[in-house]
């Protein structure tokens, strides 16, 4: 069995240190047999970073694809005056955040379906700007709060793709691939408009952060761990969202390839060469705003010609162009077949369509 003294050992071996505002990604079962637990690695993690020290985790309800009951935390209104949610129920990102978000002292951000539960100092400065955030990681979210404090992303027993702040200048930028929105909700499906490149190629995504020197890696238990300086990890996005805005999306090559693989390569290798080049800021704001995503709508463009076009197909007597480049939308998927893999063609917002105009219009 692991004990929580080897465990913080190892959390101090991986580079946390005394005072350290940790955002925690996280596996219990890749640490492997852990002597009494949950618990245990949360008493680790405080032991390594100290009583100055912070730990956010995500407290995220189910998603849209769960049990309707189970998308938002439904006692909650945020409207408390402390800024915070008051709210019991539980999150569902495995049992470390959900024993973290049990303790006493823990505070939790008011999103309704993205909160985050803190402890320890910097706890109500991490999670009160939630409330105000338009969308789940948009300006307020804990992850700005976590960079004014030169705070730690660490991934414990996982990889990059699980963390959620990938997303954050997606959502500051207003980004044309931005998802689909639940405005009530202030939810988005990001990957409706565009398959994300660290969900669908987690190990390229990996491999760049550790060849940008931004991921420092290191056995924990019996798993594998990361570190990223928050600080460092906010400077990485912007450069590579100048250098690309749209990096985050996966689309077809070329004109001829549907090879998304190829296209996170390229885009993977395109990520280092602008972080070799030096820290840049953020491109400008696409100043457009989050919106619900019609799946039934008529389009400006159809691109017929672009691999990654799956044709129409029928869903409850109406016809939708399918994209195998974008994801999935919960208004099609009870539709089964290829909506339950593939999302609504949006060639107007599509950078493959900008950049292989149609050769047969005009």
């Amino acid at each position: 069995m692991i004990s929580r003294e080897k465990l913080t050992d190892d959390l101090t071996a991986l580079g946390l240190k005394a005072g350290d505002a940790v955002m925690m990604h996280s596996s219990l079962s890749a640490l492997g047999p852990v002597d009494g637990g949950a618990g245990t690695v949360i008493d680790a993690l405080i032991e390594a970073i100290g009583p100055a020290g912070t730990v956010i985790a995500p407290a995220f309800r189910d998603s849209v694809w769960g049990e309707p009951e189970n998308f938002t935390c439904t006692d909650c209104d945020c409207n408390s005056a402390d800024s915070l949610c008051h709210s019991r129920q539980p999150g569902f990102q495995g049992i470390i955040p959900e024993k973290l978000r049990q303790r006493a002292e823990t505070v939790r951000s008011c999103h309704p379906t993205h909160s985050w539960v803190a402890l320890g100092p910097a706890a109500a400065q991490l999670c009160k700007g939630h409330r105000d955030s338009a969308t789940p990681c948009a300006a307020g979210n804990p992850f700005e709060a976590l960079v004014e404090l030169d705070g730690v992303v660490l991934i414990l027993g996982v990889q990059v793709n699980t963390i959620t702040l990938w997303h954050y200048y997606e959502e500051i930028l207003c980004v044309p691939y931005l998802g689909h929105y639940w405005p009530k909700q202030r939810h988005l499906n990001h990957c409706v408009p565009g398959k994300r490149i660290q969900y669908e190629f987690p190990g390229i995504m990996q491999d760049v952060c550790q060849g940008a020197g931004i991921l420092h890696t290191g056995r924990v238990g019996k798993g594998t761990s990361g570190i990223m300086r928050a600080r460092e990890f906010e400077s990485f996005m912007a450069t590579i969202m100048d250098d690309d805005p749209f990096c985050m999306i996966v689309r077809p090559p070329n004109r001829d390839s549907d090879d998304l693989a190829v296209d996170a390569l390229n885009k993977g290798a395109a990520m280092l060469r602008a972080w070799a080049r030096g820290p840049a800021p953020p491109p400008r704001d696409f100043e457009i705003s989050p919106a619900p995503i019609d799946p039934f709508a008529d389009r400006p463009v159809e691109r017929a010609d672009c691999p990654a076009w799956l044709g129409r197909h029928a869903a409850d007597g109406r016809s939708v162009a399918l994209c195998s480049a974008n994801g999935i939308h919960p208004d099609l998927v009870e539709y089964g077949g290829e909506f339950r893999t593939s999302g609504p063609a949006l060639c107007e917002r599509c950078p493959w369509h900008q950049e292989y105009p149609d050769q047969c219009a005009g």
